[in-house]
């Protein structure tokens, strides 16, 4: 399951798995073999989503920028596209809009010729367009993938649909496309994307101000999001729970499920988000009038921020720039 997850994300054997083994059989049963170069290039590709998991981002954008120059060396387009999207992906992901766009629009340059490559291209496109609040543009693109998608992945595309809306302020519009893809990913087996599309719409119903819908919807992503141990969506979901309560005037249920997603965050060392959920936690103990859990609350979301600046300054002076 995690090694499914993992590709999924990554989109690595959407092309280029085949890559990594000395042949495999082609139409009439004919045996292909890949160069040697094609190997090393899917072998950099695997190296560096490997690096990005484990948050090795200098490592994991090395081994990516060595895939795409070694694809490009042999003109091999689709591997080229690939290393493209994951390089785009992972400066979206570190905050670097600039090399972001610069790799999707490379990518999608390619895919114009490659129509099997653009619905992959186009979704990244989609995110790094909604990352600086392009809601028109993102709505654009994500429609285009969504459009280009010959496979199995609609309901991800629908759900970035719903996302998108969501941000913009489109109500009708979010349950409208986070319903449907809810029913195409549980028919498809696609657990956490069915999770996310559960996940939207409980928000949506906490909104709407039902809360006992919208406790039982975020419960199930839940539910789903720990069987396929998924950490920071696990933390979206209590997140999610603790806000129901809140507007629901429940302060001691809120505070369990900020205590609940506080643990799920600083275990995973997601110190940022550690400290964020920390500072909830104060201003709910402030709510409910108990000073002395504030007052702690505060000082250890504080020690977080510290601890975080003072590791990105050790990162950034330590690890020189590798932007391809």
């Amino acid at each position: 399951m995690n090694s499914k997850r993992r590709c999924n994300r990554f989109w690595i054997l959407y092309c280029l798995l085949p890559a990594l083994l000395t042949g495999c059989t082609g139409a009439g049963g004919q045996k292909v073999f890949r160069s040697g170069a094609q190997s090393q290039a899917a072998t950099q590709l695997e190296r560096g989503i490997r690096a990005q998991n484990k948050g090795e981002i200098d490592q994991a954008e090395n081994y990516l920028a060595d895939s795409l120059r070694i694809s490009s060396s042999i003109e091999d387009n689709p591997a080229r596209i690939t290393a493209h999207v994951n390089l785009a992906r992972l400066n979206r992901l570190n905050n670097k809009s600039g090399p972001a766009a610069l790799h999707i629009d490379q990518a999608l340059k390619l895919a114009a010729d490659l129509p099997g490559f653009m619905a992959e291209a186009a979704y990244e496109k989609a995110l790094i367009e909604l990352a600086q609040k392009h809601f028109g543009e993102a709505l654009v693109w994500a429609t285009t993938s969504l459009s280009s998608d010959n496979g199995g992945e609609k309901g991800k595309r629908l759900n970035l649909l719903a996302r998108i809306h969501l941000a913009a302020g489109n109500r009708n519009e979010v349950t409208f496309f986070a319903t449907k893809a809810r029913e195409e990913t549980r028919s498809n087996g696609q657990a956490s994307e069915e999770a996310n599309s559960l996940r939207t719409l409980g928000s949506m119903e906490r909104e709407n101000r039902r809360f006992d819908e919208a406790g039982k919807l975020l419960r199930e992503s839940l539910a789903i999001d720990k069987q396929i141990g998924e950490s920071h969506k696990i933390a979206l979901d209590l997140e999610e729970l603790a806000a129901t309560a809140h507007d629901q005037g429940n302060l001691n249920m809120e505070l369990d499920y900020l205590e609940r997603a506080f643990s799920v965050h600083i275990n995973a060392a997601r110190t940022d988000r550690a400290a964020s959920t920390q500072l909830k936690i104060a201003e709910n103990c402030r709510k409910s009038g108990n000073w002395a859990m504030a007052e702690k609350a505060l000082q250890t979301a504080e020690q977080l921020m510290r601890n975080n600046s003072t590791n990105q300054r050790s990162s950034q002076s330590a690890s020189p720039s590798s932007r391809p």
